[in-house]
């Protein structure tokens, strides 16, 4: 949760998506290495368009940097898959 949390400040919903009308979700599955730096960074499932997609990569990855490992942890590779929903009615989020 502090994952997603910590990345909303770097969601930005491109311009030419917005004026297409795209929207969509994107699960984007993250593996975290040992030492706590993303190993991969992968798309599990795709919005249908490739600038959302690649928008919420870049977002979850900017994010992991600010986001502190939990101590169960830390030491222990891992991963996740976090939901990036574009939606128009509600473009912040």
């Amino acid at each position: 949760m502090a994952l997603i949390v910590a990345t909303r400040r770097y969601k930005h919903y491109p311009a030419i998506a917005m004026e297409k009308g795209w929207q969509g979700k994107v699960e984007v599955h993250l593996v975290i290495g040992a030492n706590g730096m993303i190993a991969s960074a992968s798309i599990k499932t795709g919005s249908g368009h490739d600038i959302l997609d690649n928008q919420a990569l870049d977002m979850l990855k900017k994010g992991k940097t600010t986001v502190p490992i939990p101590p169960s942890l830390r030491g222990h590779e891992f991963s996740i898959d976090v939901p990036v929903i574009f939606n128009l009615e509600n473009s912040s989020s």
